[in-house]
């Protein structure tokens, strides 16, 4: 019964280990240091906004630059929303892009590429939810790469999704899933 209880236990460890490395691997994040723009993905409940907005607040970047489309193409795009946040929250207007046509993150990194071709940016912070860094930062490499984009990985500072426990409740396992 004790080497049952002992496996047992150390199988629990084992796991909660695994859930806690694989919550780390997805939260990627680099040194933080100016860029041309802050780039943030639409897809939260405001993590995202709000990141970008202090970012922009504390100087990293004189933009920000928001992609996402609406699920309902009748309403508003997402990037927009986040548009309208960021302004309530203190931003001119004039210093915010929208890329409101684009619905997947692999849409996002072109449209995002594109904005930033046009306007000369070499440099992007790409903000999206500390479960989706690795994913963005992926497919931000890859459409960055050939146009010669740089980024770097800043998660949103998002208070419902810790690395260590997202697995231990809703909404954060449902989301990092």
């Amino acid at each position: 019964m004790r080497r049952f209880l002992a496996g047992f236990l150390t199988g629990i460890a084992l796991t909660c280990a695994l859930f806690a490395g694989i919550g780390h691997v997805l939260d990627v994040e680099d040194p933080l240091k100016p860029a041309d723009a802050i780039v943030a993905l639409s897809g939260d409940t405001g993590a995202r906004t709000r990141t970008a907005v202090d970012l922009w607040k504390r100087r990293y970047a004189p933009v920000i630059i928001f992609a996402g489309a609406s699920e309902d193409p009748t309403s508003v795009a997402s990037g927009e929303l986040m548009k309208r946040d960021a302004v309530a929250r203190g931003v001119p207007a004039a210093a915010i892009l929208v890329d409101p046509s684009s619905y997947t993150t692999a849409q996002n990194a072109r449209g995002v590429a594109d904005l930033m071709t046009a306007r000369h940016f070499r440099s992007a912070i790409l903000v999206t939810s500390p479960y989706h860094q690795r994913r963005a930062s992926y497919l931000f490499s890859r459409t960055f790469g050939p146009a010669h984009l740089t980024f770097i990985n800043y998660p949103a500072r998002d208070p419902q999704w810790d690395p260590n426990t997202w697995w231990l409740e809703e909404p954060a396992r449902t989301l990092t899933v």
